[in-house]
């Protein structure tokens, strides 16, 4: 054979063996598309939502089949999203066809990416110079974490207070408000105790102290200046003063009365009450009586008239003092003509009285006291008469003096506290009277710093009742 013809043959049988290996490919592709398997579009491994969205399970596409014929799959799935909770959830997916099955696992990251809330009413704000932020009003609140308020952090930076809060999930919120830094505010003394004390000669005076707080410093010392002398009569102060970082000082003032022994040099032993009762009023001093009273916080009782002034007669009721009768026209002849005459004056007060302060008052102390010689009508009558008719008539124990011949206000206060009691002593005094009116604050602070108390009279305390006379 001719070398010509050898190479045709070849060529042929290369190219045969070509063609067969390429049926070869398409018989063997066809069986692999024609093969039945599991087809998976649209399948994310992993997904995000946010804290609060509703989680959907979503498996994608998945079905059965070769690329002629592929059926979609229904599927079922465990686990659980619990999209109220930032976590990490692990859901997975089964499907079936055939006797044959296919699982896919998908991750679900419930995710808060919402920044929390910061809320002030703050424009401007003081601060002090060590940091310390006044009258800061701020809020803060998250969707996920709820109430911030106590994460929230404070720090002054270039004359700005930056607030700033954080949730769990990292979410940061930053507010910046102007600032104003300084401090102007005088630190406050706070006095131990009372701040009026009362002694007597020879007493020893013990202090209590006081301390100071301050809008800026945490710890102040309170510097003490006292120059009382408990030996001599007399008024002290002890001066208190607290001075703050800035510069600010501040000063307070106790108040120590001393006063002398009883003049008498009477030991007094017991109950030591003291009912204040003046009688006549209201008048022109009653007022500056009604100031002294509410200084030393005493209580006191009035036995007013039908003269005067209204406004007067309300602000002792206002004030806790006890407002009794005394008489409507202050005219023993025509009080005392008759029975009936002092019941009419004494009803004529009684209505006075509730028409101002609404108040029904049934204490007495008749004109004069129960043992006056001036009515004609008979006080051992009236005395019984005015009890069944429910009223409580008061004399009094201690006299002033006041409606005698004493004139001074020294002898008036004299005449008091040479002759309070143990017990109970019932003080007779005038506010109708300037120099009586003048020598109560000395009583007060005699009886204050020797141990008495001081009450109004009511119902139930005692009267003090005089022998009557006719």
């Amino acid at each position: 054979m001719s070398k010509k013809k050898r190479k045709l043959n070849t060529k042929a049988i290369v190219v045969i063996c070509g063609i067969l290996v390429a049926l070869l490919g398409v018989v063997i592709a066809c069986l692999l598309l024609l093969h039945d398997k599991f087809e998976i579009k649209d399948f994310n491994k992993e997904i995000t939502i946010n804290v609060g969205e509703k989680y959907e399970p979503n498996p994608g596409t998945v079905c059965y089949g070769n690329f002629l014929n592929c059926k979609k799959l229904s599927y079922t799935y465990d686990g659980n999203v619990d999209s109220s909770k930032v976590n990490e959830y692990t859901i997975k997916y089964h499907f079936e066809s055939h006797n044959k099955t296919k699982e896919l696992e998908q991750i679900v990251k419930v995710v808060d990416t919402i920044a929390p809330e910061i809320v002030t009413n703050n424009i401007e704000l003081k601060a002090c110079p060590n940091g310390k932020i006044n009258d800061l009003n701020v809020t803060a609140s998250d969707n996920y974490d709820g109430d911030l308020t106590e994460k929230i952090i404070t720090k002054i930076e270039n004359d700005e207070v930056i607030i700033e809060v954080s949730d769990s999930s990292g979410n940061k919120t930053i507010r910046n408000i102007p600032a104003v830094i300084g401090d102007s505010i005088r630190p406050v003394i706070a006095i131990k105790g009372n701040k009026t004390k009362y002694l007597t000669v020879g007493n020893e005076y013990k202090e209590e102290g006081a301390t100071a707080t301050d809008n800026c410093d945490t710890e102040l010392e309170v510097e003490i200046n006292n120059q009382v002398d408990t030996k001599k009569a007399g008024t002290y102060y002890v001066t208190y003063q607290a001075k703050d970082q800035a510069g600010n000082v501040s000063e307070e003032k106790r108040t120590i009365i001393v006063s002398n022994p009883s003049p008498q040099n009477r030991t007094i032993t017991g109950d030591k009450i003291v009912y204040l009762t003046f009688d006549d009023g209201p008048s022109a001093y009653t007022a500056h009586l009604l100031d002294v009273l509410k200084k030393y916080n005493v209580k006191a009782t009035f036995f007013v008239t039908g003269f005067g002034s209204d406004d007067m007669i309300l602000r002792e009721y206002q004030e806790g003092h006890t407002v009794a009768l005394h008489t409507n026209t202050h005219n023993y002849k025509q009080v005392y003509a008759s029975v009936d005459s002092y019941f009419a004056d004494l009803y004529a007060i009684q209505n006075r009285v509730e028409r101002i302060t609404g108040y029904k008052s049934n204490l007495i102390r008749f004109p004069g006291g129960s043992s006056n010689a001036v009515s004609k009508t008979s006080m051992s009558y009236l005395t019984k008469e005015v009890q069944n008719r429910g009223f409580h008539y008061f004399d009094w124990n201690v006299s002033s003096g006041d409606a005698g011949n004493t004139t001074d206000t020294n002898q008036v206060y004299l005449n008091v506290v040479n002759y309070l009691k143990s017990g109970y002593s019932i003080v007779l005094q005038h506010d109708s009277k300037k120099y009586s009116v003048d020598a109560v604050e000395r009583i007060i602070q005699y009886g204050l710093a020797n141990g008495f108390t001081f009450k109004a009279l009511d119902e139930n305390s005692p009267g003090a009742h005089h022998g009557t006379k006719n």
